[in-house]
């Protein structure tokens, strides 16, 4: 029962992100009652079940593991599938699933239902919240590095996501979000990569228990400063506190739910669960302190000077956030159980606080709060909410937030820091809750009180009145009280603070559960004891001078706050420092690039040639080298053959045909033929599989680069002679060392002992006669399943280049083009493309009419689709027993697809538009769901092991699926690339003919376009020299249209000048013969 109640939890959770499509098709914005509920129940369970809430607070653990992959680790152990419930664990799963119930009930109000001025947004947001929730949830509960790595990173990029559906006011916050949270996560990748290797083990429970930690003070420092890093990441502390205001782009359920119970408290999950391993590490304790204390002051402060409402709250997020890490800091189990339970007053005050955000904003109009009235007789319900969280928040008995704040400046005062230190401390925090105590006011008076008048009928402010309301403000007589669905849930977690502390006693056991989970020394001693009063102590003194003075600056606040609005209290902002590092990176980055940013091959190949030469040179020069080529064993006898030197010769001519044509069309078909001769050569190696899959895949690329070059010119342009000396030069001397080096290293010696093994094995443990097959999809099938989503993402990537190349029905003409050195010296008109060789495109003489060409074929296509179809059929089935494969019978009906397109008389896409998405995502999606089903059916033995089976008498295994996966993402990626490169999104098609095919092929001779419409296509060029070009010569036109816009406007301003002009004087001579 243990084992599947933990497990069912994030299964449970895993099902309802499947279902939300469906939820939000039958309910739109409603499906966040569904999902409430859901949550809810699977709290109230956790809670009720006696193996899972009662059995972790009695002190039991209750754990699930399965093997992942095996024997991974240098001493042969596993990484695992590893689930874990502690206190600590416990602690925090509840805390985001409570948290979520209340924030999608409030989404079911706050979300416009779905119409055509909406769109799908209330289906991207359900998507992504219940993402988030899974990944919040899997973080809290897995027990091995590689889970929490991958958890940890899921909460970035769905972070990431939902702060940029925002659109373009959330793309520079979503941006800044993800560098630095993957930058944290960058650091917490190394502290756990360093944690592995010391320990010998991927379980986090058995990292932090391991005595190792007390081995090496310096690795455990660099360890702890890591792992600190990755918390301040997540948890906004300096100096990553940046990205948290910026996500406020983001809708205000988006905004509860991420700072109350989502990534923040990702990075104090964190800290906590390493606190019982580096509480007593001087650096872990100086760099929480330190940055915890720095960002709850200055955090505090710019709290104060925003007017808007959901910034204040974003800012006292983070001034909150560092009073946490800074008693996680002190490091002892009373300042962890403070801790603990300010994060619980936080998570449910700063929920409230920003979802009552969004009814005022819902309400009235804005949330700034310059533009609001006095809305608390106007919505009474909402006012009250926001005076108990702002309450708590504060500190002001009787919320939990008094509570958990007496408890934080106990454990400031009992810090082992020495007196001193103890002071300081104490100083800094009753600063910092004077500092907390007039946000707080300013959220509740500046929202609610502080507002002046505004009525319907009269606009404008009021004669000597400071409010300019925006033109989204509702006026004070129009506003009203949000309905109780949709007020309710943003109060509920405020309110619910007050009866929390009625019971406080009750805590007491849960509490102890939670710290006693990280393993702190001396937590078997500590027992914690909640409570309003714990006599005249200095916490209680501080709370009341706290009261004191910031009811006092209180009366004060419109100057106060006035004067700090109007102040940088810094010469930079976060945002614009990390705006300066990308810019600084950018800068280093293309520095970097720059040897070899450009298309010429030579600045590419020179760094290999010269890395073979130096390789070369130590083995030939090395007197030890040459002693060793000396020892050599002899050649196996028989593996040369004549026929292998046909193959070699064909090769060889066709190489030095290649680099002697200047024809684009001669070079593509002769590389054609150097591929088919180098499967030749595979053929009489005896290796029929790989000669005929590499036969296929010349065929098939011939034609991918003919629908390239098609639109290129017909001839290259000719190169300097140095160039061309030093490229015949460097190119023979390195095919020399490569040739000489496998003449020495390759046939002396018999099959390997692995090879051997296969040849022995392979047929009894995969019912295979086919050993390569068997070995692509089988032993060695995780590399082709990478290899697989390689290969469909390629597609995707070709689909998104060819997309952002600009248009041009002409290639290779106009300014800034190769036509330049073609024109005439004294003259602006450029030559004819069609009449120069170094021009013209191919089309220009061969493909000016491609419906005559095509008539044979289109007679043949049906007959040769079926054969092919049965042929790449049978070629799938053999597979495994001869030679074929998923990946060879693929490429035979790509074939086929080619073909179809190559006889139509137009421009057509195969299929509609998505086809070959579709289609690869299936493939990739069946290959993975063959891994999983034989992980499952195996025990956990290994990923993508085969079950065995027989079909029609044939032994069959599962990774006849797999292969089937390779079959789809294969047919998927032909498709893509026919459609992008040959379809009506090709490079060079004509935009404004989108629709029909393309003026050339559909018979009609290529006109020169005018000088205008070259300059709209960016110096005439249908493929840029480079894609970063095409970006700046994007903005350079867009400020010459602007121009010419302006110019424009000021001719017709002329011409109506002239025109009045005309009239006044048509109406004055009328007037005088009137007159007259």
């Amino acid at each position: 029962m243990t084992l599947t109640s933990l497990v069912l939890i994030p299964v449970i959770l895993t099902v309802a992100l499947i279902l939300v499509p469906v939820l939000v098709r039958l309910l739109d914005r409603d499906a966040g009652w569904p999902l409430a509920a859901l949550f809810t129940a699977l709290a109230v369970w956790i809670i009720a079940d006696p193996d899972l809430a009662a059995g972790v607070i009695d002190g039991r653990t209750v754990s699930w593991s399965t093997t992942w992959l095996p024997d991974v680790l240098p001493d042969g152990g596993d990484v695992s599938l590893s689930l874990r419930l502690d206190g600590l664990s416990l602690f925090f799963v509840l805390l985001a699933l409570v948290i979520g119930a209340a924030v999608f009930a409030y989404s079911a109000r706050y979300l416009h239902r779905t119409t055509a001025d909406h769109g799908d947004g209330v289906m991207s947001f359900y998507v992504l919240m219940s993402a988030f929730m899974v990944s919040v949830v899997l973080l809290f509960l897995a027990d091995d590095v590689a889970v929490l790595f991958i958890a940890w990173e899921l909460v970035s990029l769905a972070s990431f996501f939902l702060i940029a559906r925002a659109g373009r006011t959330g793309e520079p916050g979503a941006m800044r979000t993800l560098l630095l949270t993957f930058t944290g996560g960058l650091s917490l990748l190394v502290a756990l990569g360093i944690a592995v290797a010391t320990t010998g083990t991927t379980s986090l429970s058995e990292i932090i228990a391991s005595d190792v930690w007390g081995e090496d003070a310096v690795r455990t420092g660099i360890v702890a400063a890591l792992i600190a890093l990755a918390g301040f990441s997540k948890a906004a502390q300096f100096p990553f506190h940046a990205w948290l205001p910026e996500a406020m782009a983001a809708i205000t359920p988006v905004s509860a739910f991420l700072h109350a119970a989502a990534v923040v408290k990702a990075g104090i999950y964190l800290l906590m669960r390493f606190s019982g391993v580096f509480h007593e590490v001087t650096v872990w304790n100086l760099m929480l302190i330190i940055s915890g204390m720095f960002t709850a002051f200055f955090a505090a402060v710019f709290a104060m000077q925003k007017a808007d409402l959901k910034k204040l709250t974003a800012y006292s997020t983070v001034s909150q956030l560092g009073w946490i890490v800074a008693t996680i800091g002190v490091g002892t189990p009373v300042a962890l159980a403070a801790a603990v339970v300010h994060t619980a007053a936080h998570a449910l005050f700063k929920s409230s606080l920003f979802m009552i955000i969004g009814v005022i904003d819902h309400q009235a109009g804005s949330r700034d709060i310059r533009d609001l009235g006095v809305l608390w007789r106007k919505m009474p319900w909402t006012f009250t909410g926001a005076v108990v969280a702002a309450a708590c928040m504060a500190g002001i008995p009787p919320t939990l937030g008094f509570v958990s704040k007496e408890g934080m400046l106990a454990a400031f005062e009992e810090a082992p820091v020495g007196t001193a230190g103890q002071i300081v401390l104490l100083t800094a925090a009753g600063i910092g809750a004077v500092a907390t105590l007039l946000y707080s006011a300013k959220y509740v008076l500046g929202a609610f009180v502080d507002g002046r008048p505004l009525d319907s009928d009269n606009p404008d402010s009021p004669e000597g009145a400071e409010r300019v309301p925006s033109p989204s403000t509702t006026p004070d007589d129009e506003v009203r009280e949000a309905s109780p669905v949709f007020w309710l849930p943003a109060v509920l977690p405020a309110i619910a603070s007050i009866p929390a502390v009625c019971v406080l006693a009750f805590w007491d056991v849960p509490l102890d559960a939670v710290v006693a989970a990280t393993g702190m020394v001396g937590v078997e001693d500590h027992h914690s004891h909640l409570a309003f009063w714990h006599g005249w102590t200095v916490p209680l003194g501080i709370t009341a001078a706290v009261i004191v003075i910031g009811v006092a600056l209180l009366f004060a606040r419109h100057r106060i706050f006035a004067a700090m609005e109007r102040r940088h209290l810094l010469p930079f902002t976060g945002a614009g420092f990390i705006s300066l590092t990308v810019q600084l990176a950018n800068r280093w980055g293309r520095l970097a690039n720059r040897p070899g940013n450009s298309l010429n091959p030579n600045r590419h190949l020179i760094w290999i040639f010269a890395m073979v030469l130096l390789l070369a040179g130590a083995a030939f020069l090395d007197e030890e080298g040459l002693h060793q080529i000396g020892s050599l064993p002899p050649r196996v006898d028989g593996i040369d053959q004549p026929g292998d030197l046909a193959g070699l010769a064909m090769v060889l001519l066709v190489v030095i045909a290649i680099i002697s044509t200047r024809s684009r069309f001669g070079s593509v078909i002769l590389v054609g033929i150097a591929g088919a001769a180098v499967s030749w050569i595979m053929l009489t190696l005896g290796a029929p599989d790989v000669a005929l899959t590499n036969l296929m895949v010349e065929f098939v690329v011939t034609v991918f680069l003919m629908l390239i070059v098609r639109h290129q010119p017909r001839l290259y342009l000719r190169e300097g002679e140095n160039r061309a000396k030093f490229s015949i030069v460097a190119a023979t001397v390195v095919g020399l060392i490569v040739f000489v080096g496998s003449w020495l290293l390759i046939g002396r010696h018999g099959r390997p002992e692995l090879s051997m093994w296969y040849l022995e094995n392979g047929p009894e443990e995969s019912g295979a006669n086919n050993i390569v097959a068997s070995i692509i999809v089988e032993f060695r099938g995780f590399d082709t399943l990478g290899e697989l989503c390689v290969l469909g993402m390629a597609g995707i990537v070709i689909a998104a280049i060819v997309n952002s190349v600009p248009r041009s029905p002409v290639p290779g003409y106009g300014p800034g083009s190769s036509s330049e050195q073609f024109r005439r010296k004294g003259t602006t008109k450029f030559p004819d493309v069609h009449n120069v060789p170094e021009l013209a495109p191919f089309y220009s003489r061969y493909l000016r009419s491609t419906y005559l060409n095509s008539v044979l074929g289109r007679m043949v296509m049906w007959p040769m689709a079926v054969v092919l179809v049965i042929y790449s059929a049978a070629v799938f089935w053999r597979g495994h027993q001869s030679p074929g494969g998923g990946f060879l019978a693929a490429l035979i009906l790509a074939l086929g697809i080619v073909f179809w397109y190559l006889v139509q008389p137009t421009s057509r896409t195969v299929g509609g538009t998505n086809l070959g998405y579709y289609i690869i995502g299936s493939g990739m999606l069946l290959a993975l769901g063959t891994g999983l089903i034989g992980y499952l059916a195996s025990d956990g033995a290994g990923f993508l092991t085969p079950i065995h089976g027989y079909i029609l008498g044939e032994h069959v295994t599962t990774s006849l699926i797999f292969d089937a996966g390779v079959y789809l993402a294969v047919i998927g990626t032909v498709i893509v690339v026919v459609n992008m490169l040959g379809g009506r999104n090709r490079p060079g098609a004509d935009p404004s003919r989108a629709s029909k095919a393309a003026p050339v092929e559909a018979g009609a001779p290529a006109a020169q376009p005018a000088m205008a419409s070259v300059s709209e296509t960016f110096g005439g060029s249908s493929v840029p020299l480079h894609p970063a070009e095409v970006r700046r010569a994007r903005q350079a036109q867009e400020a010459r249209d602007a121009r010419d816009a302006a110019a424009a406007k000021a001719a017709e301003a002329e011409d109506t000048e002239d025109t009045e002009d005309a009239e006044d004087t048509e109406d004055t001579t009328g007037k005088k013969e009137k007159d007259q």
